[in-house]
């Protein structure tokens, strides 16, 4: 297979971008992109690398999204400070990668897949791989978007200017899961067979694989597989099938870390003020009951994901010379603590001393005291604190992949085994954090070590065990999920697990002596009149409420399809 590779000029890129977005009306195009000034004769890699860009540099995401929720509703992390009363409530400003999709990211792979439609025969046989890859990315956010908002405008989408329609038709997620998976099985069929002609690559333009088509079948499979999980409450018999098709021949999965659908920003992409996670006043630390789960089985992820307390031997001495502590305390050489998630928490005053630091004189400065650890926050920001590391964003590890299939033997989908994808997974997981904690020059930062990957595999917890198989499973892949933020919030809804019956034990969430639950899902908001496509968006809400699991559109405690309730 010959594939002859065109560059990219970084500054093309970033010059499109702009012009694209400032050309486009959010309010407007969102859905249709009917943009008549958008110029799409152009060479596709710059516009490849652009979507690409697009699908990660979303800083409201980061910022509303993600820190300030989805975080807090997996337990991944919270405010020092605690949840307020209103973490099951309220989800201002979130929702951001609906936008991002219709307006950034779908359109421009579609304008790709178009370009080369109107190309002479003899031309489009040279890009019958570059036009097929879009789809798999195109597939990839579709899905992400519809996981927390259900219905979706999709295969009628972005086409007005082509000759396709302002009002495109809403696909249920039944529906949607239905032609993702076909759209992913005809890519890969296409970029495994063949081609008479040399084709051209994207090259260092595909900011992923730089145009290595193997990996984007590994990739597509890959997906495959994961959108096949959402369905294990739902359709159990069609992710079976899916499951085994896929993995009738396993080598074309993500099969090690050198061929996982990770994405490695450069320096800087992350510097603006949205993606500081620890400024505005903002401290975030790790869960209280997360953190105990990684100390006591002394996992070597915990010094990766979070920072030691405050609370040295030097800040222990000053502390009990200054009378802040009584002079008999005992320093505590555990330094990594969490914080209680539950509004309730700071009530009780058995926790109280973990919402309430000690501050003490150290020369002219004065010191805070906490009790809880904060989160390694050049993980998430390698500029932050003047860092000059680089950024790890994840789509599909093979720490995900071994999961998914140990998940998958020990339900019984498969006939694998789960322990030794078990193992896999726990291993690539360490592996994964420990590259990606070094590439972010975390705070001491030190290596790992096989050492420590033995001695961790044969802890209580987590030596494996078949009649507890499934919850270690889960339990490993939700750590696991740490970066990903949809994936970590996904897994508790689709197994219900953790919960305060597993090893990990989340504590119950109360407000005033009420019981409170975690949301499931985004606003859902109806159409406003004069919306292009008022009647299909309106139509497509009404349809989702005969779900009685969907809830009222504004309740984030609804559930979309595939989260199916017990």
């Amino acid at each position: 297979m010959k594939i002859l590779s065109r560059h990219l000029n970084r500054i093309t890129i970033l010059s499109i971008f702009i012009a694209t977005l400032s050309a486009c009306s959010k309010k407007d195009f969102a859905e249709y992109n009917t943009d008549p000034d958008a110029v799409i004769n152009i060479s596709l890699p710059p516009l490849f690398a652009q979507a690409i860009t697009s699908a990660h540099n979303n800083d409201f995401e980061a910022f509303y999204d993600n820190y300030n929720f989805i975080s807090r509703w997996s337990r991944a992390f919270l405010s020092r400070t605690g949840n307020g009363i209103t973490v099951s409530e309220n989800a201002a400003n979130t929702n951001n990668r609906y936008g991002r999709f219709y307006i950034g990211v779908g359109n421009v792979l579609v304008d790709i897949q178009k370009t080369v439609d109107k190309m002479s025969e003899d031309e489009k046989a040279r890009y019958v791989y570059m036009r097929t890859i879009p789809t798999i990315l195109k597939v990839y956010n579709a899905w992400y978007v519809s996981d927390v908002n259900g219905s979706l405008a999709y295969t009628e989408a972005f086409g007005a200017r082509y000759g396709g329609t302002l009002t495109p038709k809403y696909e249920t997620q039944s529906e949607l899961y239905a032609t993702f998976d076909q759209e992913l099985k005809a890519a890969v069929e296409v970029l495994k067979k063949e081609q008479p002609v040399e084709q051209f690559s994207y090259g260092n333009s595909d900011l992923y694989f730089k145009g290595d088509v193997s990996r984007w079948i590994k990739a597509a499979n890959s997906l495959r597989l994961k959108i096949a999980l959402r369905l294990s409450k739902r359709d159990p018999q069609r992710m079976a099938t899916i499951v085994k098709e896929v993995l009738a021949n396993s080598s074309n999965v993500i099969n090690s870390a050198d061929e996982e659908w990770v994405f490695y920003p450069g320096a800087q992409f992350t510097g603006g003020g949205n993606w500081n996670i620890t400024g505005n006043g903002r401290a975030f630390v790790g869960d209280h009951d997360v953190i105990d789960y990684m100390w006591n089985n002394q996992d070597p992820r915990l010094r990766f994901f979070f920072v030691k307390n405050m609370w040295s031997e030097d800040n222990f001495a000053l502390a009990k010379a200054q009378g802040k502590i009584p002079s008999s305390s005992i320093f505590d050489t555990r330094r990594y603590y969490g914080q209680y998630s539950s509004p309730s928490s700071p009530n009780d005053p058995k926790k109280s001393r973990f919402f309430t630091p000690i501050q003490i004189a150290n020369g002219q400065s004065t010191i805070t005291l906490d009790t809880v650890s904060r989160i390694q926050d050049r993980l998430f920001q390698p500029e932050n604190n003047g860092g000059t590391g680089l950024g790890t964003m994840p789509l599909i590890t093979y720490a995900d992949v071994c999961f998914m299939r140990a998940e998958l033997a020990q339900r019984g989908t498969t006939s694998e085994s789960a322990e030794e994808w078990y193992y896999k997974g726990v291993e690539a997981s360490l592996k994964f954090y420990d590259k990606a904690a070094k590439k972010a020059l975390i705070y001491d930062y030190s290596p790992l070590t096989d050492t420590e990957i033995a001695t961790f595999k044969q802890q209580p917890d987590i030596k494996f065990k078949a009649s507890k198989g499934l919850e270690q499973i889960v339990l490993q892949a939700y750590l696991n999920f740490f970066k990903n933020y949809n994936e970590a919030w996904a897994i508790v809804k689709r197994t219900n697990m953790p919960n305060n019956n597993t090893a990990i034990a989340f504590e119950p969430w109360f407000v005033e002596g009420q019981a409170i639950k975690m949301p499931r899902r985004f606003v859902i908001n109806y159409p406003l009149a004069g919306d292009y496509n008022y009647q299909n968006r309106f139509d497509a809400i009404e349809e989702m409420r005969k779900d009685p699991d969907f809830g009222e559109p504004t309740s984030i405690l609804g559930r979309v399809w595939w989260d199916k309730s017990e």
